[in-house]
């Protein structure tokens, strides 16, 4: 278990961090950056995705240095942003991502069994929807979530709401790229594109719901967050009521008095040992 003292003072030699980008795939954004600290004995990973509406990189080299400094192997993950590939591309790249660093989990003092997720934003749609995917349990161990966009169907008929903020707006119009269709549910057509419709329904994370197959998640959201936590509240009661994932399979925390979100929620006081404490209790 990978723990907060598990890396020494800066300055000495077993602190130095290592840092180095990788190509994944054969498109210019299938990359990753790693972050770690050698290690004499396998430690646990984290792979991080950005954020930024599927349509903007986002850094997040910060964070994962201070992830890296507390133990952890860290994998900041690019993907095909909205204009570059339609979904379920994103999912395919975070999941190649990791089938990749699995591979290679020696040059990284990884243990490849002992993988969690950490996605903000759009990017906690992508990391949530890896956890529903398949048999998302054997993948990874458990996912964060900051600000998750688990229903980009919610997502847009907020955003065509007459009251909806420039961030709603911008969350429909890169969902409807993402998906290259409006939610139309007699879209089923698939002789010229997919079927729009099953599209839509694919990106839902909670459509994929499957209980005991899916890896734990902890999802976070601010109470004045644009993208409200009942996208997480849905996910949950899917998992824990429709499929009986267990009571604690899914954990929805909401930020008083804060409308931070994404990346921002790591700002509030005592999140990052929280979302610490929750992924070393899951690897």
């Amino acid at each position: 278990m990978a723990s907060l003292l598990s890396w020494e003072a800066p300055g000495s030699a077993a602190a130095e961090r290592n840092e180095s980008t990788y190509s994944y795939g054969s498109h210019a954004r299938q990359t990753l950056t790693a972050y770690w600290h050698g290690s004499a004995t396998p430690q646990a990973g984290i792979v991080v995705v950005h954020g930024g509406y599927w349509y903007d990189d986002t850094g997040w080299a910060t964070w994962s240095r201070y992830f890296a400094d507390a133990g952890y192997a860290v994998f900041s993950i690019d993907y095909r942003l909205d204009f570059d590939a339609a979904w379920p591309a994103q999912r395919d790249d975070a999941i190649s991502a990791i089938d990749w660093v699995k591979a290679r989990a020696t040059s990284f003092d990884l243990d490849p069994d002992r993988l969690v997720m950490v996605g903000s934003s759009a990017g906690g749609q992508i990391a949530t929807s890896v956890a529903t995917y398949g048999s998302g349990a054997d993948r990874i161990k458990g996912v964060v979530g900051l600000s998750p966009v688990a229903s980009p169907y919610r997502a847009w008929n907020d955003g065509n709401d007459g009251a909806a903020t420039p961030q709603e707006l911008k969350v429909r119009d890169n969902a409807t790229i993402l998906a290259r269709c409006f939610p139309d549910p007699a879209d089923t057509d698939t002789s010229l594109h997919p079927s729009c419709w099953d599209t839509w329904k694919d990106m839902v994370v909670k459509n994929r719901a499957s209980g005991a197959n899916d890896a734990p998640m902890y999802l976070i959201h601010s109470e004045g967050d644009f993208i409200p936590v009942q996208h997480s509240l849905d996910l949950e009661e899917a998992e824990e009521v429709a499929h009986d994932m267990p009571a604690d399979g899914v954990t929805v925390e909401t930020v008083a008095g804060s409308s931070a979100h994404g990346g921002a929620l790591l700002d509030a006081p005592g999140m990052p040992d929280k979302v610490l404490a929750w992924v070393a209790a899951h690897v």
